[in-house]
């Protein structure tokens, strides 16, 4: 993936924007901003991640989903301008009921979308050495969590995954037993799908 600078082209006197915009709202603290935080920059990409509150465990999602609307209404949004918002939450431990309130905003609202992953985001990790998910034990987030420190000495470093996200987004969408719908099932997850338009 080769760098280039965004920002702003001339055309007729007014000054047009040439990058693409994604903001991504996550649940997690600390995994998914630092594995998305790169793509800012690439390629005429400008990467926002929504960040959670200092100082307050903001991750439910519901409370994702306040903070995303928080940003539209101070940051802007711009649907003519192809910005896209993107949901990055986990099943985890949240009721179905919250999901599926963040799953009615993003199916209702234009440029919005919601990637899932069961149970954790580590599942999509995994994707990128693993073909399929069925030797490791992934049922619950700590167990996902064990497989992904397994894959590699020293444990996950986002750098040495970046690379291989390509083959990610093919292991992820083969194993999407449900694509048409946005809650996958168990060591599945959705999150090739923004994968797939950061690469596009």
């Amino acid at each position: 993936m080769g760098f280039k600078v965004r920002g702003y082209k001339k055309e007729t006197g007014a000054k047009t924007r040439d990058y693409s915009l994604f903001v991504i709202a996550c649940e997690g603290t600390e995994r998914e901003p630092e594995y998305f935080r790169p793509f800012d920059g690439i390629d005429r990409i400008k990467v926002d991640i929504v960040e959670h509150t200092i100082g307050h465990r903001d991750s439910a999602p519901k409370q994702v989903l306040e903070r995303a609307k928080q940003y539209i209404e101070k940051v802007g949004f711009s649907e003519a301008d192809g910005d896209t918002l993107w949901f990055v939450v986990d099943v985890d431990k949240w009721p179905r009921e919250q999901l599926e309130e963040l799953a009615s905003f993003a199916n209702s609202s234009k440029n919005c979308h919601i990637t899932i992953s069961n149970p954790c985001f580590e599942v999509w990790l995994l994707y990128h050495k693993l073909a399929n998910l069925d030797s490791t034990g992934c049922s619950t987030p700590t167990q996902t969590k064990q497989s992904l420190h397994k894959l590699e000495k020293g444990g996950y470093y986002y750098l040495n995954y970046l690379p291989l996200i390509e083959t990610a987004i093919k292991n992820a969408k083969l194993h999407d037993s449900c694509p048409d719908h946005h809650y996958p099932k168990a060591k599945e997850s959705k999150v090739y799908l923004l994968a797939d338009a950061l690469l596009a």
